[in-house]
């Protein structure tokens, strides 16, 4: 007979560790689909630096997790929504020009996904590109942004 308090081994939890890259193939994903992300707000937006000094904007892909890092020194920040449309027009250039990275779903304990505005504006740009070949009514209410007036280059 089998005991059943036994714990199970670790295995399977290392089984269930997302690679990098799923995960951000998953937070474009989400976005997209909710055509929002957050990020926190308090007389600016919440920054972090990578271990080797760069400094990082920090964005999350549902409330949940952003609620998560409000405290110790972002206890006063708030949660902002964000619309992906002014989240490309107005926030990518600005990060760009200041060459600031991407933090997407920054965790307590440090983990997240480091992205170039860049980078992440040219998968952005080739994922709903894909997207309005398959289902070009999904922009028709205007949330989302056209992949052809997506910029990849500086003016």
């Amino acid at each position: 007979m089998r005991n059943p308090y036994q714990r199970k081994s670790n295995t399977s939890i290392a089984n269930t560790i997302v690679p990098p890259k799923e995960q951000y193939i998953h937070f474009l994903e989400t976005v997209i689909a909710q055509e929002k992300l957050y990020g926190l707000y308090h007389e600016g937006w919440a920054l972090c630096a990578t271990p080797s000094g760069q400094q990082t904007l920090a964005i999350w892909q549902n409330k949940n997790l952003a609620q998560l890092l409000i405290r110790d020194k972002w206890a006063d920040y708030a949660i902002e929504e964000v619309s992906l449309i002014d989240f490309v027009e107005k926030v990518i250039p600005y990060i760009r020009q200041h060459q600031t990275h991407l933090s997407l779903n920054l965790m307590p304990e440090g983990q997240n996904v480091l992205v170039s505005g860049r980078q992440f504006l040219i998968d952005l740009k080739s994922y709903l590109y894909n997207l309005y070949l398959k289902e070009p009514a999904r922009f028709n209410s205007g949330k989302l942004p056209l992949p052809r007036k997506i910029r990849l280059h500086d003016k």
